[in-house]
């Protein structure tokens, strides 16, 4: 079964399960790790275009209309009146040192920055990362930033890389929580698998929870909040119809992963 026929089955034939299951582990292992990669490097393509916009923006903007601003004490300092606010397309930018602005002003676009006087907002992909102006231990102007921003996105993709190993070890640790889970329906059906067929009916359960959960990402759907259940919910019901599928075909209590014939 080629990786092709696996993504597609993984979907909805939950009868090649009984084959799945018996699959190599290495043979499974590629398989996430493919569709983990394939899926990861569209969402950095897409966050990376993002991010890209925003600095070309930002750019235009500080050289055309942003007065002289500074950071300095863990205390932003900004010689303009307030809110600032630049909105071009899908992007906002926001400066208000006077609190009068919350960081939830983003989701009118669904993507943005705020700069208070005590912290920065950015709201990315519909994530939003705050960072408090007190754990930046140097000084910045205004003629500083114009000089770093031509290399922002070096930094954005170091840190794209070094996300992509947090990520794929923490989709590891959910696909072994998922095996556990697996482990009750394998009780709950009397099923004989072992804790190798369940490992692999995890992998390919939580093909479909990966590709919504891309789709989450990329459309920035109103779901977030409720997303984390919906992503195990799919991931559970895939898993438990998988072992089900087995009660139609006997397992001797010796069978486990065996080499793909």
């Amino acid at each position: 079964m080629n990786i092709l026929e696996q993504f597609t089955n993984s979907l909805w034939n939950f009868g090649s399960y009984r084959t799945l299951s018996r699959l190599r582990g290495g043979k499974s292992f590629l398989y996430i790790f493919l569709l983990f990669t394939l899926i990861y490097i569209v969402f950095s393509v897409n966050v990376s275009s993002e991010i890209n916009t925003g600095i070309d923006i930002l750019k235009t903007a500080m050289e055309d209309n942003i007065p002289d601003f500074s950071l300095s004490g863990g205390r932003f300092y900004f010689d303009g009146p307030q809110p600032y606010r630049i909105q071009e397309q899908n992007y906002l930018f926001i400066i208000d040192t006077s609190g009068a602005t919350l960081p939830e002003v983003l989701y009118e676009t669904g993507n943005g920055i705020l700069i208070t006087e005590t912290e920065i907002a950015v709201l990315s992909a519909g994530s939003m990362e705050i960072t408090p102006f007190s754990t930046i231990p140097f000084e910045i102007t205004k003629d500083q930033i114009m000089n770093f921003l031509p290399n922002l996105m070096v930094f954005v993709y170091i840190f794209l890389v070094i996300w992509y190993l947090i990520s794929f070890a923490g989709k590891l640790i959910g696909i072994l929580v998922l095996t556990l889970i697996a482990m009750i329906a394998n009780a709950i059906f009397n099923q004989r698998l072992s804790f190798g067929n369940l490992w692999n009916i995890a992998i390919y359960a939580s093909t479909l929870p990966m590709i919504l959960k891309l789709v989450h990402t990329l459309l920035n759907t109103p779901l977030t909040g409720l997303f984390f259940f919906i992503y195990w919910g799919v991931a559970i019901t895939y898993a438990f119809l998988a072992v089900y599928s087995h009660s139609k075909e006997e397992l001797p209590p010796e069978q486990s992963v065996v080499p793909e014939s």
